[in-house]
């Protein structure tokens, strides 16, 4: 793009007011630049631009580097500490959770338009679950999930480490000990052990739902899918559902050839 300046007309009295209402915008000094850099691109030499402009050649020539290496910054007076041409970033606001309890709830507040997450005190679970899932992810201390949950900061470190290796059972364990083991009596556990190594066995259903229809048709035990689930779990019986049947194949096959 070639611009001649032969070809342009120039009014003195269109400079002076044009001049003027740029000075309620910007400074002197910043115009000052814009003209420096606008002549430069039209082709005029430096020396000739301080000149024209009343300034040392090198303020000149320093100016003129530092637009190229700079930009738009580079017009702006220093003396303000933000960029006046440049928009300005909006710092994020800060994410503060308070929490605390009342009479009936652990209230949570996030400080979003007043909305807050309460549970049930009662829920004694489900808080920890949530306060202690908040301190993994750091929003909140050690020390304040210890107070609102009523241990000591070393034994949160414990059951926050139980939650991420072990699931919400990890903090069953450390709130209950045993469970519930004291109505899922020895003679009970026999018996889900018991129909689950006959159904595996026959290669029959060995899920909690259906051990639990056929505990109770055989005993009399009503039994939730839940509860039954758990101690499956809890006492191994799910790592050995493939395997037992060929067990019993292998032992039978043995004992024909004894």
């Amino acid at each position: 793009m070639v611009i001649s300046c032969q070809e342009l007309k120039f009014d003195t009295t269109l400079s002076n007011d044009r001049l003027n209402r740029a000075l309620n915008i910007f400074s002197k000094a910043v115009i000052k630049r814009i003209l420096c850099f606008a002549l430069y691109l039209l082709g005029a030499t430096r020396t000739s631009i301080a000149k024209q402009l009343e300034m040392p050649t090198e303020s000149a020539k320093t100016l003129l580097k530092n637009i190229h290496h700079n930009g738009i910054p580079a017009f702006e007076d220093r003396r303000y500490s933000q960029s006046k041409f440049l928009p300005q970033t909006v710092p994020e606001p800060s994410l503060t959770i308070s929490a605390k309890s009342d009479k009936k709830h652990l209230c949570l507040d996030f400080g979003i338009d007043q909305k807050k997450l309460k549970i049930p005190l009662c829920n004694k679970l489900q808080i920890r679950t949530i306060l202690l899932t908040m301190l993994h992810s750091r929003l909140l201390t050690t020390k304040q999930i210890a107070d609102l949950i009523g241990l000591s900061s070393a034994q949160t470190s414990v059951i926050v480490k139980a939650l991420y290796e072990n699931d919400v059972y990890g903090l069953i364990d450390q709130r209950q000990g045993q469970q519930k083991d004291y109505i899922f009596t020895p003679e009970t556990k026999a018996e889900v052990i018991q129909q689950f190594s006959a159904n595996a066995a026959v290669r029959k259903k060995t899920s909690s739902s259906a051990l639990s229809e056929d505990i109770k048709a055989r005993c009399g035990l009503d039994l939730s899918p839940r509860t039954i689930r758990f101690h499956i779990e809890k006492l191994g019986l799910s790592k050995i559902r493939k395997t037992l049947p060929e067990i019993i194949t292998s032992i039978k096959k043995n004992s024909k050839t004894l």
